[in-house]
């Protein structure tokens, strides 16, 4: 039995320094699944699993590096990627698991009370970032009787007319606006189309009027427009592209601010959590007013932005209105964009929820990166900035803590 535990020890430090050859992992996997732990598995080999490995931070906890694994190990989680980064055995897959739940033997034997009080609490899952894919065409019609229809998201977008079509003509199943027997006017059916955290979608409005819908936004409008104006209500964000008809405007209303145009192209960004509401103009011209009656209307010229503050201020300064369509593009356009808002727009993307510490520098970033990337490429771009990201699942949320490297 002396010479199984020696053996034991022998190839969990070979392991430890990622020199285990195919034959000698087996062989250990065996044994530790056979081993009793109070006869084969002793203080020495627990004293040396405590030990620091070559290439972590020296300035943490052995223990408490030992204590995070087994949290991981209760929870099913993956081995994090910097981690195996340390193993140089190809195998790392099965060398992770049989590491893990060697810990976990041995520290509940070592450390009954401590794994007792880690698993009364919610336990984080680490996630890889590169196995997090992107957002995508996700969107849901509600229709004037109230019901709601999940729209294909193979598709792009729908079109308004006499029927509800998919852009490749496909009939939608309830094509017909769910309208009820009280009116027959049509410009007083309401409808809505939305899009949750990671998705987008298309709409081209009964005036052929094309309207882009970012994730996590809705768009209110009728099922045809009245014989005098044009009038849909927007929360989140939006690109317009607007078809001209002088005689009736077009208006689009956003928490108290109305944009008002004839014919143009333009996005408006009016998230309810956002400070600002902010409306660029890529061409034509446009008109901003809002509910406060001591602000005068401000007349956009393209290339210029306006922001709209909670009391109805606006102020115009001259943009590049790339930055700010570029979504719509499936791109990320960073241009001298501090850290929150880029991490606000990946957030929404790829339905994440983004914590800091204290001590995340004020970071700016250039850079154009598609959307249809992992979230994991998305962050590697960013971390030269000098951050680090852990992604974890707790609680059902997806969450993404932001850290200065050290």
């Amino acid at each position: 039995m002396d010479n199984r535990k020696s053996k034991i020890d022998q190839l969990l430090q070979k392991y430890k320094a990622g020199n285990c050859t195919v034959e000698e992992m087996t062989w250990l996997r065996t044994a530790l699944a056979e081993a009793d732990p109070e006869a084969d598995v002793d203080q020495a080999i627990i004293e040396s699993l405590l030990q620091p490995v070559d290439g972590l931070n020296a300035s943490e906890s052995h223990l408490e590096k030992t204590l995070e694994n087994i949290k991981r190990q209760i929870a099913g989680q993956q081995v994090k990627k910097r981690s195996l980064r340390l193993m140089r055995w190809p195998y790392w897959a099965a060398a992770g698991i049989l590491f893990l739940s060697l810990f976990t033997l041995l520290i509940r034997n070592q450390y009954p009370d401590t794994v007792q009080q880690l698993t009364k609490h919610t336990v984080r899952q680490q996630i890889l970032p590169e196995e997090l894919p992107p957002g995508g065409n996700r969107a849901t019609l509600r229709l004037a009787d109230g019901s709601l229809v999940q729209l294909n998201d193979q598709q792009s977008g729908i079109i308004m007319g006499d029927e509800i079509t998919y852009a490749n003509g496909q009939p939608l199943q309830s094509g017909k606006m769910g309208r009820n027997q009280e009116t027959n006017d049509l410009s007083k059916v309401m409808l809505e189309l939305s899009t949750p955290v990671g998705g987008m979608y298309q709409i081209t409005l009964p005036d052929g009027t094309k309207v882009w819908l970012n994730a996590a936004s809705s768009l209110h409008y009728p099922a045809r427009f009245a014989q005098h104006e044009r009038k849909v209500t927007l929360k989140g964000e939006a690109f317009f592209e607007v078809r001209k008809d002088i005689a009736r405007p077009f208006k689009v209303l956003s928490q108290g601010q109305e944009v008002q145009v004839l014919g143009t192209a333009f996005n408006v960004n009016a998230y309810p959590d956002n400070k600002l509401i902010k409306t660029t103009l890529v061409n034509g011209r446009i008109k901003l007013s809002n509910e406060n009656p001591a602000i005068a209307a401000v007349y956009l010229q393209p290339g210029q932005q306006s922001s709209t503050n909670a009391t109805g201020i606006i102020r115009v300064a001259q943009v590049d209105p790339a930055a700010f369509t570029a979504w719509k593009e499936g791109l990320f356009y960073f241009d001298e964009t501090p850290l929150a808002e880029a991490l606000r727009q990946i957030g929404l993307w790829y339905d994440v929820e983004v914590k800091y510490s204290s001590s995340v520098p004020q970071t700016h970033f250039y850079g154009r990166i598609k959307r249809d990337k992992p979230l994991g490429e998305v962050l590697e771009v960013l971390a030269e900035g000098g951050l680090r990201f852990e992604l974890v699942k707790a609680r059902d949320k997806r969450v993404l803590f932001v850290t200065a490297q050290p």
